[in-house]
């Protein structure tokens, strides 16, 4: 018996088995042998070989780098997804995973994903970043296969390919989300900003400001956290300016700094950031500092009864001993949505992929309904959150309940 396994480009491997007398019809054919035998030979190989449905999925994430915090995040949440759908035999037939590290570099995680794409696969999971999702799109687009990202959300990434879906919310929504909050809950007049310089921030900090003005707020200053000297800079904002608020745009490592600065100098008001900052290791640094910290989210309730996130919340506790933040949540969700869209495929191509994607409206993920608009957005809405008594709490829930609380000696 003779085996080979030529892969036809499209993620589809076809396993030749041809059977030694089949071999021996073609070579004596070759040398003269009948046209009789030569057609007997190449049914022997029709019905032996066929197309084994191997279904290959690629993950790019920053293991290593500066954006390592959210890649060992995603991945705990995308690993935990496939590992469960393996183990319960409910995973595409012939599921084949494969992790590659991109290192925090945007040019090495672009690499990767062609890699895997040349390989088989008709999705990748990447992007965790957005300067890493800039990069990859093009690759994506070119080879017409899926990009899913767990976490990009520069709003200039929307409609860049029909390939490109995220699961993590647009920074249209959290901009917008995150000057509502301050200007119309907290009642900012003169906010502060700091802020990082990268594709993160460029994308979100226009929304915000936008917003900000549109309720009559303004920003009465600026500081690059980059910048040498940066620290000095703060001091001196603060004490010309006297903000009421302190929006901090940037991811974890960024908003760290710069809460130890403003809670060093005393600080006394408001102070808003990203999402960015909801990553586990980020909160368990901060400690202390974090308290009272507010930030827009996409909200996920550890205490829902509801599935699948109630399942996901207990079998990350019972493997981590942790509580799942919201980037293992998000790369839970990418690992499901790709699995769903390889289901019952009759066409194996990133096409095929990306209309499946388009039609998992009905199935819900643990953030919420697993529905793309039509620019690859993840339709979700963004609740506020602060960090209260050391934990991530909604603080929206927590408002309401605060005006549903009796008054004591009130009336009953």
């Amino acid at each position: 018996m003779v085996r080979r396994r030529v892969d036809d480009g499209k993620g589809c491997l076809y396993a030749q088995a041809t059977p030694w007398f089949a071999s021996r019809e073609l070579v004596n054919v070759a040398h003269g042998g009948s046209m009789k035998g030569l057609v007997a030979a190449l049914t022997v190989l029709a019905l032996a070989s066929g197309c084994n449905p191997t279904v290959r999925i690629g993950v790019v994430l920053p293991e290593t780098g500066e954006a390592a915090v959210y890649g060992s995040s995603v991945k705990s949440g995308v690993k935990l997804a496939f590992d469960v759908a393996q183990g319960a035999r409910w995973a595409p037939q012939g599921l084949e995973v494969f992790y590659r590290d991109s290192g925090s570099d945007p040019t090495r995680a672009a690499s990767a994903a062609e890699a895997l794409f040349e390989h088989g696969a008709l999705l990748v999971i990447g992007g965790v970043t957005s300067a890493e999702a800039k990069a990859m799109i093009p690759v994506a687009d070119r080879m017409g296969r899926v990009l899913l990202s767990p976490s990009a959300s520069a709003p200039e990434l929307a409609g860049r390919s029909p390939y490109f879906f995220r699961v993590y919310p647009s920074d249209d929504l959290e901009g917008v989300k995150a000057a509502d909050f301050l200007v119309l809950v907290k009642g900012a007049r003169n906010v502060l900003v700091m802020q990082e310089d990268n594709d993160y921030t460029r994308g979100l900090l226009p929304v915000f400001v936008g917003e900000l003005g549109s309720h009559g707020g303004r920003i009465v200053g600026s500081v690059r956290l980059a910048e040498r000297g940066w620290q000095g800079q703060l001091r001196e904002a603060l004490a010309r300016h006297a903000p009421d608020s302190v929006y901090i745009c940037g991811y974890g490592e960024a908003i760290l700094g710069a809460l130890r600065v403003l809670r060093s100098l005393g600080f006394k008001g408001t102070i808003c950031t990203t999402s960015a900052f909801n990553a586990s290791s980020v909160l368990q640094r901060a400690g202390s500092l974090a308290e009272g910290v507010f930030f827009p989210l996409a909200s996920l309730d550890v205490s829902s009864q509801q599935e699948p996130a109630r399942a996901f919340v207990a079998r990350y506790r019972k493997i981590y001993n942790l509580l799942p933040d919201i980037y293992a949540a998000h790369g839970h969700d990418a690992a499901l949505a790709a699995m769903y869209a390889n289901h019952g495929l009759t066409e194996r191509t990133g096409a095929a992929v990306r209309q499946s994607l388009r039609a998992l409206a009905s199935r819900n993920g643990v953030m919420g309904p697993l529905a793309f608009d039509d620019y690859g957005n993840i339709k979700h809405s963004l609740r506020n959150h602060w960090i209260h008594a050391g934990r991530a709490e909604d603080y929206d829930s927590h408002l309401q309940g605060e005006k549903e609380r009796p008054v004591p000696g009130g009336a009953v």
